[in-house]
């Protein structure tokens, strides 16, 4: 998988199509490839965790960007940043966070035959 296609949301497996139609959906299946991505009940709760970590960061880290660069020390004007910053990013954030954990799961279980078959799913 390439990096354009990663930013671009496509197939992990296939890189054709993108397989996220919103910010809040999971997907279920690869229209192009036929794989499914969801291996098992809770396959994408991990995702939780990354997206976690990455709107801590980006919250936390608009605090030194305000304080040192900008010259803000208004607690409230800083809490009010720091809290949009953090739902914000975590919203936008949400589909790469899925996309991250779908790669790392394929690059240390990668698909096989019965993945592309329906299961009584």
């Amino acid at each position: 998988m390439s990096p354009g296609s990663f930013l671009a949301l496509q197939c992990p497996v296939c890189d054709r199509v993108k397989i996220f139609k919103g910010f809040f959906d999971t997907p279920e299946r690869c229209p192009a490839c036929g794989f499914f991505f969801m291996r098992e009940t809770g396959y994408f709760l991990p995702h939780v965790v990354i997206g976690y970590a990455a709107t801590v960061a980006a919250s936390l880290g608009s605090w030194p960007l305000m304080h040192y660069v900008l010259g803000i020390t208004s607690p409230t004007l800083t809490l009010t940043v720091m809290v949009s910053v953090a739902v914000l990013f975590g919203i936008w954030s949400l589909r790469y966070a899925k996309m991250l954990w779908l790669v790392i799961d394929l690059k240390i279980h990668p698909p096989v035959k019965e993945d592309f078959l329906p299961r009584g799913r």
